[in-house]
């Protein structure tokens, strides 16, 4: 079999494809996708690139493992601390079960973060549902098994208390020692999102920043009808979020979040 080769057409059709199935915008990474498209491609086992072309708006076992390409997460424990701190403090001001959603997350590192320090104030009335788009990285947080950098902010007693430690330096978060967590692959522009329930919280850092304007206005009403009556939407520090009639942005000293305006 011919060596797949993706040309500049090819290219453009390839990101506009990924664009429409999943909103993120790969132009700012078009060099670095050129550079590993080829071989990413070649090993599915295609004939050519029309075939990978056509097939990936239909075939669902292909676009999964393309949004997995094109989808590298690189996360770890307790980043951003001052904005979970705060996240985990509003919530257990709210005096009754919450509920809080992260998307994406990776593969769990913020979802368990939320959780401990929820854990070091005794605060467990608390559900955390985790989402990405990414097969691997959810299939690692249902796993919860840790090694090397993504510990490097945790402390040895911390480490003690909320992991065991297995070999080759591994550690395994104590489930029974937080509150419940659950994990599961979704698109945030799929309708089964649409599904997961209602929230007090939603938690999107680092994911909107790679989506377009109109993708970005889509996402906002989408979390909007997640969102109890004022919610809170807390994003990354570089993410940018439209002005629009869903959010009203709020200052406070530990930060900034978004408050679901209600119609």
């Amino acid at each position: 079999m011919d060596k797949i080769i993706f040309n500049d057409r090819d290219l453009n059709e390839f990101i506009k494809i990924v664009n429409d199935i999943s909103g993120i915008d790969l132009n700012d990474k078009r060099n670095i996708i050129a550079l590993k498209l080829d071989k990413f491609v070649n090993e599915l086992g295609v004939r050519s690139v029309d075939e990978f072309l056509s097939g990936l708006r239909v075939n669902k076992n292909l676009k999964q493992k393309t949004i997995d390409f094109v989808t590298i997460s690189e996360t770890y424990f307790l980043r951003e601390l001052t904005q979970l701190k705060e996240i985990i403090k509003y919530a257990k001001s709210l005096e009754k079960s919450v509920n809080i959603l992260s998307a994406p997350c990776a593969s769990g590192e913020e979802v368990y973060s939320l959780a401990i320090l929820a854990a070091q104030i005794l605060f467990k009335d608390l559900h955390i549902v985790g989402i990405d788009i990414n097969t691997e990285v959810i299939n690692e947080a249902k796993l919860a098994l840790y090694q090397g950098r993504t510990l490097q902010r945790l402390s040895e007693s911390e480490k003690r208390r909320f992991f065991t430690e297995e070999k080759n330096e591994e550690f395994r978060i104590k489930k029974n020692e937080l509150c419940t967590c659950h994990f599961k692959l979704c698109n945030v522009f799929n309708s089964h999102f649409e599904k997961l329930g209602k929230f007090d919280i939603i938690l999107s850092r680092n994911m909107i920043i790679y989506f377009d304007n109109i993708s970005r206005m889509k996402l906002l009403e989408k979390f909007h009808k997640l969102l109890t009556d004022r919610g809170r939407l807390y994003v990354g520090n570089a993410d940018l979020i439209p002005e629009s009639d869903y959010f009203k942005k709020v200052f406070s000293i530990k930060g900034s979040y978004y408050e679901k305006i209600t119609f």
